[in-house]
């Protein structure tokens, strides 16, 4: 447990590495409260406001791979595309009752040789008065390897391309397995730029926009990366 800006640990979960950042970056991030054990862990207190450019107080995430500059241990990732059989990764989450302004989302990195190249994202939840980067592609589509309608956004973060899987609002998933290959194949085929050879990273975790929030949990969180 920590009260740590920018607390960090890593974890480990049947064997394979994970990293935990607190991840309080935002300019108008005021304080918080974490714990975790394994690859899960729980916001049980977090103050803060939006920042300018739409930024969010914190994003407090669970990774596999290299991440803002840091890196997990050893989980498969990096990895190039090409070299990958599958990359299935499952989330659980529990809102208990926080229903504000935060998402639940994946945060994919892509690039190559290490370096960040683009952003591939998955939310479970799109909160109220909030929304992705971008603008709209598609509303309500259908998606290979993921369940139920999704709305795709597409743009632009920090000069790098991203796209955005996104349930609609108020149909939050709770839990989500899937293969992150097929969402970056679909993302790719509709002509979406998404730059990058590699899968440098898969995280989870909630950004938070405007607080306060409390008991926050992420339950459990995996990536399996197969080689071919």
């Amino acid at each position: 447990m920590s009260t740590d800006q920018y607390a960090e640990a890593d974890v480990f979960r049947n064997g394979v590495g994970y990293k935990f950042i607190a991840n309080g970056w935002g300019s108008n991030w005021q304080s918080h409260s974490m714990s975790w054990k394994g690859s899960s862990f729980t916001v049980t207190s977090l103050a803060g406001t939006q920042g300018s450019n739409y930024a969010p107080a914190g994003y407090p995430s669970m990774f596999c791979g290299l991440y803002s500059k840091k890196q997990s241990e050893a989980c498969g990732l990096p990895a190039t595309i090409g070299s990958l059989q599958s990359l299935k990764s499952g989330w659980r989450w529990k809102a208990n009752g926080n229903d504000g302004q935060y998402n639940a989302a994946y945060d994919i990195w892509l690039g190559a040789n290490g370096t960040l190249q683009s952003y591939l994202m998955v939310w479970l939840r799109d909160p109220p008065a909030q929304q992705p980067a971008g603008s709209a592609a598609v509303v309500a589509g259908t998606v290979a390897g993921l369940p139920g309608k999704w709305n795709i956004w597409k743009g632009t973060v920090n000069g790098l391309p991203i796209v955005n899987y996104v349930q609609p609002e108020g149909a939050d998933l709770s839990e989500l397995e899937f293969d992150v290959l097929y969402v970056q194949k679909d993302a790719i085929q509709r002509g979406y730029t998404l730059t990058g050879s590699s899968v440098l990273a898969v995280a989870v975790g909630f950004e938070v926009w405007n607080g306060p929030i409390s008991n926050l949990v992420s339950e459990d969180f995996y990536v399996d990366a197969q080689p071919k």
